[in-house]
């Protein structure tokens, strides 16, 4: 493992304990330490935390993806040139909503809209 990727890695496991300790501060206020709690208790909020950080995720890499497109791009039908511009919508994840804002392009000569990607502008 290079030293970039070992960095990256540990800064992860360092972040996930600091919101890891978040999560179980709020889950005291909350009472839940005050018994013996249900495994349940324990899981839920941990896995809607880690559904919270999936579309957080998700939510940058549409970021990433969409940087990378130029301000204008060929139709994929003519090859006029047609300006790119920025798309928003909510894409149903399987850790629910993630709010993207993606690349569109619409071509008046063949009156029609696509979606370019990186690769197809030559990135």
């Amino acid at each position: 493992m290079d030293a970039r990727k070992k960095w990256r890695e540990e800064k992860k496991e360092e972040l996930l304990r600091q919101l890891a300790a978040l999560e179980i501060e709020e889950l005291r206020e909350q009472g839940v330490f005050d018994g013996t709690p249900h495994y349940s208790a324990l899981e839920g909020p941990a896995h809607e935390l880690g559904k919270r950080l999936s579309r957080c995720t998700q939510e940058r890499a549409a970021e990433e993806v969409r940087e990378r497109c130029p301000p204008r791009i060929s139709c994929p039908g003519c090859g006029e040139m047609c300006v790119v511009q920025r798309h928003e919508r909510e894409v149903r994840s399987l850790d629910g909503p993630v709010r993207v804002v993606e690349a569109a392009a619409y071509c008046g000569k063949c009156r029609r809209s696509f979606f370019p990607s990186a690769s197809s502008a030559g990135v």
